[in-house]
C-alpha cells in the first residue's frame, strides 16, 4: 500500500514541477519582452539643417523623418566637442571631456576604470552591439568596453587605404541587422554611419542626383540606409519594443567661418547637432530647450527604468519629454584638436540658454536668440574676466581624467589612417601654454592649406 500511495505522490510533485518551471520561463520571458530594446544611431559630420524634419530646404530625409513622426524632436542638441571620438565617448560615459580625457581622435583612449552605458546596460541582461563605420571608433581607443560584439571591420588591407579605415552605411546596417536577427533577449545595438565626412562620396544614384552637393548626396544615402534598418525593426515587430535615440557627433562648417569642415573652429555648424527621441507610445513633439551629448545616457536609464550611475554629468530629458523642466547649466565645449596636432590655441567654451561664450586669444561672444549662426562678435561689450572665472569653474569642478597625468600617445599606423581620412595627427604633442592673438585660429586656419 505504501508503494502504492508513493506513485501519486511522485506524479503530483512531477506536475508542481514542470508547472513552476513552465511559468518561471513564461515570467521570464514576459520580463524580457517588457523591457525596451535601445538602438541608438550616431551619424558622423551631420548637420540638422539638411534633415527635412529640422525644416531642411536643401533636401528629403523620409526615413530620418519616420522616427521624428513619433518622436520627441531636440531642436537646440549640442556635442561637447566637434570631433567623432572624443563625441562618443562622452555619448557612452555621460561625462564632457575634462572628465573623460579624451579630446581628439588620435592621442587618448578610454580608460578602464569608467562605467560605460554598454557595461551598464550588459550587467542589467542585455545582449550588446556595435557597428561602427570608420577607424576614428576602431577598437584600439577603448570603446569596446562593455559590447559582446564590436565590429571595427572596414575592408582588406589590399583596398585602397581610404575604404581600408571607413564602409559605408549599407553594408553597417546590413550588418547590425544580421546581428539583430540572432537576439533572444533584451539588446543595446549602437549603429555609426560615417558616410556625411569628407571626402564626398556618395554611390549613385545619390552621387548623380547631389552631383552640384556631394555632402546632401551622402546625407540622401545615410538617410535611404537607415530605411533599410527602419523597414527591419517594422517587418519583426520591434518598432513597439524599442527606444530609438538619433543623433550625430558633431556638424559641418561647409565654408563658414572660413572653415571647409570641422574639428578647429567650435561654432554651431559644427556643436550644433540632430537629436531624436522616439519610443513606443510616444506624442510627436519639439523641444526648444538646450541639451547636449551628456544628457544622453541619464535619459537611456530614465527610460529603460535602471538606475543612473552616480558620476553622470547630464541630466535625464524625460521631464522635457513630459513637458516638465531641467535646471539651467552651463553645457561646456572644446576645441583641442588645433592644440594637439599644431601647437594653435585651444578653444573652450560654455552655452547657457542663448549665451555662447568662447574662451580664446581673441575671446567671442554671441546671442544664439538673434544670431545663431554667430556672425556678431559682442565680447567687446561683456565682462570677460567674469565669463573666463565662469568656464574655469565649471572645468575644475567637472573635471577627473585630466587629473590625473594621461600622457597623449600615438603611433603611426594610427597616424597615418587618420591622416586618410583628413585629420592631421602629429605625432609630436604640443607643450605651449601661453597664447596669444597670432596663435589664434581666426588668425591662422586661413593659411591652413600652406602647411
Amino acid at each position: 500500500m505504501k508503494k502504492n500511495r508513493l506513485v501519486p505522490l511522485f506524479l503530483i510533485l512531477f506536475i508542481l514541477s514542470f508547472l513552476f518551471l513552465t511559468f518561471f520561463s513564461e515570467a521570464k520571458t514576459s520580463s524580457n519582452k517588457q523591457k525596451l530594446n535601445l538602438l541608438l544611431i550616431t551619424i558622423d559630420t551631420l548637420r540638422p539643417d539638411r534633415l527635412s524634419c529640422y525644416s531642411s530646404e536643401y533636401l528629403p530625409t523620409p526615413h530620418i523623418d519616420r522616427i521624428a513622426q513619433k518622436g520627441i524632436l531636440f531642436k537646440r542638441a549640442f556635442a561637447h566637442v566637434p570631433l567623432t571620438l572624443p563625441s562618443h565617448v562622452s555619448i557612452m560615459l555621460g561625462t564632457i571631456p575634462p572628465y573623460h580625457g579624451v579630446h581628439d581622435n588620435s592621442h587618448f583612449i578610454v580608460r578602464d576604470e569608467f562605467l560605460t552605458l554598454a557595461e551598464h546596460l550588459k550587467s542589467y541582461g542585455y545582449a550588446t552591439g556595435a557597428f561602427v563605420g570608420a577607424f576614428p571608433l576602431d577598437s584600439r581607443f577603448g570603446l569596446t568596453q562593455g559590447f559582446d560584439v564590436y565590429d571595427d571591420h572596414y575592408g582588406s588591407k589590399s583596398s585602397q587605404e581610404f575604404s581600408f579605415v571607413e564602409r559605408r552605411a549599407e553594408v553597417v546596417v546590413e550588418k547590425a541587422v544580421d546581428w539583430l536577427g540572432k537576439q533572444n533577449r533584451p539588446w543595446f545595438l549602437w549603429i555609426h554611419c560615417f558616410d556625411p565626412h569628407q571626402r564626398y562620396d556618395p554611390p549613385e544614384p545619390f552621387k548623380s542626383e547631389y552631383k552640384d552637393n556631394l555632402y546632401n548626396g551622402e546625407v540622401a544615402y545615410v538617410d535611404f540606409a537607415l530605411g533599410q534598418l527602419f523597414d527591419f525593426l517594422k517587418e519583426e515587430n520591434l518598432e513597439n519594443n524599442t527606444l530609438i535615440i538619433f543623433t550625430a557627433d558633431h556638424g559641418e562648417s561647409l565654408g563658414e567661418h572660413g572653415e571647409s569642415t570641422h574639428g578647429y573652429f567650435a561654432y554651431n555648424s559644427t556643436l550644433w547637432v540632430p537629436l531624436i527621441i522616439s519610443f513606443p507610445g510616444a506624442t510627436a513633439k519639439e523641444i526648444e530647450d538646450e541639451v547636449c551629448h551628456v544628457d544622453i545616457y541619464p535619459t537611456v536609464c530614465d527610460m529603460l527604468g535602471i538606475k543612473k550611475p552616480p558620476f553622470l554629468q547630464g541630466f535625464s530629458l524625460s521631464p522635457l519629454i513630459k513637458g516638465k523642466k531641467i535646471p539651467k547649466r552651463e553645457i561646456y565645449f572644446e576645441s583641442l584638436y588645433p592644440y594637439y596636432s599644431r601647437g594653435w590655441a585651444p578653444l573652450k567654451g560654455f552655452i547657457r540658454e542663448d549665451e555662447k561664450f568662447i574662451d580664446s586669444p581673441i575671446p567671442e561672444y554671441y546671442n544664439l536668440a538673434q544670431d545663431f549662426r554667430e556672425s556678431l562678435n559682442l565680447a567687446s561689450s561683456k565682462n570677460l574676466k567674469e565669463l573666463k572665472a565662469k568656464l574655469e569653474k565649471i572645468i575644475k569642478e567637472k573635471s577627473y581624467a585630466d587629473k590625473i597625468e594621461n600622457e597623449p600617445k600615438i603611433d603611426r599606423e594610427t597616424q597615418e589612417k587618420l591622416r586618410s581620412l583628413g585629420y592631421v595627427a602629429s605625432l609630436q604633442i604640443s607643450r605651449k601654454k601661453v597664447f596669444t592673438p597670432k596663435d589664434d585660429l581666426k588668425t591662422l586656419l586661413p593659411y591652413q592649406s600652406m602647411l
